[in-house]
């Protein structure tokens, strides 16, 4: 392979049950949400740092994309409000994807990678037309047929730009 893409992150720190809890709570800024989040991070952070040891180690060298994760919220919109997802606790949420971008952006650039940031802008789970699954979709915030359309053309615009 001369190019490896990987796609990782939200799935890993356990965003599914950081969602739940965050509909139910009062808030997610809360301490106990916080620190299960950090605390999900914290045994990510060096599984993933491994993968891109791993990867920089391959003999072959081949380019390596990291994508980051996409922002599923639109402020604008508030479909997720009857489920308890206001903007306040979409905007604390977006906060999480932020530092768990952080840290597959700081492993990707210390490894020499391409970091790939694909935009869900004007396609969020609320917006007429979405790149992300709505809640009574199979995969509640996945990326949507159209969604991985952006991911992958994000990433061939990457590579296109790569030196």
């Amino acid at each position: 392979a001369s190019v490896v893409v990987v796609s990782i992150g939200a799935d890993d720190v356990q965003w599914s049950a950081i969602l739940q809890a965050c509909a139910v709570a009062s808030d997610c800024d809360n301490e106990a949400s916080i620190s299960y989040f950090q605390q999900q991070l914290a045994a990510f952070t060096p599984q993933y740092f491994d993968l891109v040891s791993q990867l920089s180690a391959l003999s072959w060298h081949p380019t390596v994309l990291i994508n980051l994760y996409y922002n599923p919220f639109d402020p604008d919109r508030s479909c997720l409000n009857r489920v308890g997802l206001d903007a306040a606790k979409e905007k604390s949420l977006t906060g999480l994807l932020d530092a768990m971008n952080s840290v597959l952006e700081n492993g990707a650039k210390a490894a020499g990678f391409v970091v790939v940031q694909p935009s869900f802008t004007g396609h969020a789970v609320c917006d007429p037309n979405p790149y992300v699954q709505g809640l009574s979709d199979p995969a509640p915030f996945h990326p949507t047929a159209a969604g991985q359309l952006a991911i992958a053309l994000a990433d061939e615009q990457a590579l296109a730009a790569k030196p």
